[in-house]
């Protein structure tokens, strides 16, 4: 399945500098059970933190985790959002894995899954399980609005 727009095949990957790059990520726990989540993600030669607050619960954590990750890819593309269906731990073959569902409403309200290991955090694998949805579709979407006139070069 195609983005819509394109007819590119799921084996036409973006190229590495048109890829949202994991940078860092972080929970830290505050008073009344409240936690704060920290994701960092880079594109191009910039990077920006976006972050999420609530009651820190585990479940409540990665899905902050997403949604921070979500608003900093934004921010950074200038592209019209992801909206987060659902994020979930599993326990699959021994390990961890953070899945994570997301609609694109740009593209006919298609649905993207990224899942990821868990290696070190919970919050990094959920941001770079975001970063597997959404980078394989992200600059493909209509005539690559995410571009916004950052490359000169036509497209080939």
């Amino acid at each position: 399945m195609a983005a819509h727009g394109s007819s590119s095949s799921f084996g036409d990957a973006p190229t590495p500098e048109e890829r949202v790059r994991f940078v860092a990520a972080s929970a830290e726990r505050q008073p009344g059970s409240r936690v704060r989540v920290s994701v960092e993600v880079g594109f191009d030669d910039r990077s920006h933190v976006a972050e999420a607050e609530g009651i820190g619960t585990e479940t409540i954590e990665i899905r902050m985790a997403a949604v921070a990750t979500l608003e900093a890819i934004r921010e950074l593309t200038d592209t019209p959002p992801f909206r987060l269906v659902g994020v979930k731990l599993m326990h699959a073959f021994d390990a961890e894995v953070i899945l994570v569902a997301l609609r694109d409403p740009e593209s006919e309200g298609n649905r993207y899954i990224g899942a990821v290991p868990v290696r070190t955090t919970h919050v990094a694998a959920t941001a770079a399980a975001v970063m597997d949805a959404t980078n394989r579709v992200l600059f493909r979407r209509g005539d690559a609005a995410g571009r916004n006139d950052r490359s000169a070069a036509p497209e080939g």
